[in-house]
């Protein structure tokens, strides 16, 4: 990978994590106004960050994350980390070993 590699933030990238943080504060039936008053701002701002009219701060994103149950990974690009179990990956261990024999 090289620097030229990395995407700029921009307009676009702010409208996209405000998106997301919207969706998922809507799939878990929290209100914007509920949000923002947990984040001490006023649901105009709640409103202007998920329209991407405005950035929110590392502190703001850190507990925003934790409300909606998502990294802050998957807010600021969209991926979400797989987890599994340790016995998931045992088995995927197994069928790997067991296939490559």
């Amino acid at each position: 990978m090289t620097w030229t590699d990395f995407n700029e933030y921009n307009s676009d990238v702010q409208f996209q994590i405000g998106q997301r943080i919207q969706k998922l504060r809507i799939d878990k039936k929290i209100a914007a106004v509920d949000l923002a008053a947990v984040l001490d701002i006023h649901s105009n701002q709640m409103s202007r960050i998920e329209n991407g009219r405005a950035n929110c701060t590392v502190p703001q994103l850190y507990v925003i994350s934790q409300i909606l149950g998502c990294s802050v990974d998957y807010l600021l690009f969209g991926k979400q980390r797989l987890t599994i179990s340790q016995e998931q990956a045992d088995s995927i261990k197994g069928l790997i070993e067991t296939f490559t024999k």
